[in-house]
């Protein structure tokens, strides 16, 4: 699995007319019969962001987090931009870290169109996506706002940051349970039972399961989230005191699991009679 993330970009800078709320008068339902009350006009905020989507999957390549962002022009701040950064922490816990890797984060960007932020009902607004997010983490975004004056002097800074896209691990985690020892009517072989088990969170698909002394593989058809399978292998015999076989899930590694150091097993042979 990748570690490294990817981002994938889109930029939306539009000039957007405003619809102020209605300011007017009506009479109050109250004791008091000439009383009144007003509407009260709502400014915009200057400023915003959000989380737009979370995508959660057990394919890195359908695992991604969306922001969407705008600001509109403040007195004296007609030149408009915003900064993204990208920050994650491990869902078991500890510190938000500033992801300083992903190309096309952390820079300055202003609107496309440099007429955007001269019209006082004018909006800047940004969108990006982060693809290819590694799991077991949490992401979130943080949103910086710079007004500068026609000269370039900056005139004011915020910032916000956007709930958390929270990443758990959906790949499946192949093991194998149990590898059992039966004699069989040749004193030189032995019957082993394996059985292979899905810890993981999703369902896999043509599970092959390897043994030392096979050249051939057996397979699982399909497993979902805490079934079991099992397969049998004829090979040598395994007499007390020895060292068994060891049976390997996933041999070819063409499975994408959660946790990759657990696919084998030692097999025991059975204690003297």
């Amino acid at each position: 699995m990748k570690k490294v993330a990817a981002a994938v970009i889109s930029v939306l800078a539009v000039a957007l007319v405003a619809t102020p709320l209605a300011s007017s008068s009506a009479s109050a339902a109250s004791a008091k019969p000439n009383a009144k009350t007003r509407a009260v006009t709502t400014a915009p905020l200057s400023y915003d962001a959000r989380l737009l989507s979370c995508r959660r999957s057990p394919s890195t390549d359908q695992r991604f987090a969306v922001v969407g962002a705008s600001m509109r022009p403040v007195p004296g701040g007609k030149r408009l931009a915003m900064r993204v950064e990208l920050f994650q922490k491990p869902l078991s816990g500890g510190r938000w870290m500033l992801r300083g890797d992903v190309p096309g984060l952390g820079t300055w960007m202003p609107p496309s169109d440099p007429s955007i932020g001269t019209r006082p009902n004018d909006v800047f607004k940004y969108r990006q996506s982060v693809g290819r997010l590694v799991v077991p983490y949490a992401y979130r975004f943080r949103v910086s706002f710079r007004w500068s004056d026609a000269a370039g002097r900056v005139v004011r800074e915020e910032s916000a940051v956007t709930v958390p896209c929270r990443e758990p691990d959906l790949r499946p985690d192949l093991v194998v349970a149990s590898a059992t020892v039966e004699p069989d009517l040749d004193p030189t072989r032995a019957l082993y039972i394996v059985v292979v088990k899905n810890v993981g969170r999703s369902v896999a698909s043509s599970i092959g399961v390897g043994a030392t002394f096979a050249s051939s593989t057996r397979y699982v058809r399909r497993l979902g989230p805490a079934e079991s399978g099992e397969v049998t292998f004829i090979g040598p015999a395994c007499p007390a005191g020895a060292t068994g076989p060891t049976f390997l899930v996933d041999p070819g590694n063409t499975i994408d699991e959660g946790l990759e150091t657990n696919n084998s097993l030692l097999a025991t042979c059975p204690a003297e009679p």
